[in-house]
């Protein structure tokens, strides 16, 4: 959405969220057969990603994909890795019972043992202590003091991740519990959860503006849950539809990473809203890991492969006169007021896909609906929002205006003028796909746009008149009109 001069505007944009792979690679044993990737990390600088597979962890160079070596030392496969957030060391564990640490320069500094294969593992937060967990155990390593602290535990344990301040460690269990343990081992609380399916992946919000510790956790029931460290439930559970073996936050906590059995990496908000997908590969998809403080996501799969993907995000907005408002962590709306420098945000919980807005109305599209707003100004001229209407309906358009009284559609070649009840009053076919939009004003159901079409037509019609005027035809397709 654009505007100038006082009239909204609309043109055709690319989608709003793309992903493009940045490099690829496939691991191979010696004899060609195909390496199950189990784990990913990103060095908290970005620089580096490393890779459980096989008996090796892979380092590649997160830039280009080259692939900077590959670290024996264990003698069996490795199932899990993890950075420090210093990124001055790395650990893996895996089947061979034993967890290695690493230092950036690429070198063992030390090796200690468990009974059973390490499963996962992950650095404090807030210091370079580690947790490491296996069938029957869980251990703290302490860099300061080289040892290990050893806990007995009676459920195996699938996954663990710290919370914001390093203070606790939560232990997702093969019987479908979370046990929430103090840095003494000591566990604090106990989440019972129904099903019995593993947890084979949870993480806490790193966000610190909600002022709480939020637990996902996925489990093989297909479930996504959330938990507060009380072990309350924290929002909505929500249903999958498919075995989830990874969750990751982006650093800001706004959205997350969830994939697995569906061979999918998709994003979903923070409450659990599916947003879209990343990608889709030909095998299940073990794990990932996104880039710190960017929007960039590795995967890695059962058949070998290793990607990085960026993910490209187009800007949804719309502007009229003193008013702006654009989509803000994909799910909100955000209007200011650019004459007081005031501004009002809006939750709307699902991917907004379409924003437009003309004088004192606001039309947000989501994946299901049309929500339409009135915007007012209180006692204090301070901006409010109030809900208007709802068009209850999945609606796919490539251009969307808003107007006093009626939304306008464009589908390709069609345009369609819907009441905020949703009832169409009239429609328009264009001989070419309609490029560009813009709403000219006039009285409140009678208003007037500007067309634009790929053929180089124009053409000027009212809500109110079921007839197109060609105001003029050149040569070259229309972009942007005035």
């Amino acid at each position: 959405q654009r505007r100038v001069h006082g009239e909204a505007r609309a043109v055709c944009r690319a989608p709003k969220m793309r992903s493009l792979v940045l490099w690829a690679d496939k691991l191979h044993d010696r004899d060609g057969a195909k390496q199950t990737v189990y784990s990913l990390a990103f060095k908290p600088d970005g620089t580096q990603l490393i890779a459980a597979a096989g008996h090796r962890v892979f380092v590649y160079e997160t830039a280009d994909g080259e692939l900077i070596t590959s670290l024996k030392g264990h003698k069996d496969t490795v199932y899990c890795v993890a950075f420090s957030r210093d990124g001055r060391l790395f650990a893996s564990g895996g089947a061979d019972k034993t967890v290695i640490i690493w230092t950036d320069e690429l070198e063992g500094l030390m090796k200690y043992s468990h009974l059973e294969a390490v499963q996962c593992l992950a650095f404090n937060t807030t210091s370079n202590n580690l947790v490491s967990c296996t069938s029957n155990e869980f251990g703290f390593w302490s860099f300061d003091q080289k040892a290990v602290t050893k806990h007995k535990i009676s459920v195996k344990i699938t996954a663990c991740s710290w919370t914001n301040d390093g203070m606790y460690v939560a232990l997702g269990l093969a019987n479908g519990n979370v046990s929430i343990r103090s840095k003494a081992g000591d566990e604090k609380v106990a989440i019972t959860r129904p099903g019995g399916a593993p947890v084979w992946s949870l993480q806490w919000n790193p966000s610190k503006v909600e002022g709480t510790d939020v637990l996902a956790v996925c489990d093989w029931n297909q479930k996504l849950s959330f938990y507060f460290l009380s072990g309350r439930p924290a929002r909505k559970e929500r249903d999958l539809g498919f075995n989830a073996c990874f969750t990751s936050y982006f650093t800001n906590g706004e959205s997350m990473v969830v994939g697995g059995s569906d061979r999918k990496a998709s994003l979903y908000t923070r409450e659990g809203v599916l947003l879209a997908p990343i990608c889709e590969q030909e095998s299940w998809i073990w794990c990932s890991a996104v880039r710190p403080k960017q929007n960039y996501v590795a995967i890695g799969c059962q058949d070998g492969t290793i990607a990085l993907y960026q993910l490209i995000f187009s800007t949804v907005h719309g502007l009229y006169r003193d008013r702006y408002a654009y989509r803000k962590d994909m799910t909100d709306v955000v209007i200011q007021d650019l004459s007081n420098e005031t501004e009002t945000r809006i939750r709307c919980r699902e991917m907004v896909k379409k924003i437009a807005i003309y004088k004192d109305r606001l039309a947000v599209q989501l994946p299901n609906q049309v929500v339409v707003y009135d915007l007012l100004l209180d006692e204090n001229n301070e901006q409010k929002c109030r809900l208007k209407s709802k068009i209850k309906r999945k609606i796919e358009c490539t251009l969307l205006v808003v107007c006093m009284q009626h939304v306008v559609l464009c589908q390709e070649r069609r345009l369609q003028c819907l009441t905020f009840d949703g009832e169409k009053e009239r429609e328009w076919v264009m001989e070419s796909l309609i490029r560009y939009i813009k709403v000219i004003g006039g009285p409140a159901g009678r208003e007037g746009l500007l067309v634009g079409l790929k053929n180089g037509q124009i053409v000027k019609i009212f809500l109110d008149n079921a007839f197109a005027i060609e105001l003029i035809k050149q040569q070259t397709p229309v972009r942007c009109l005035d």
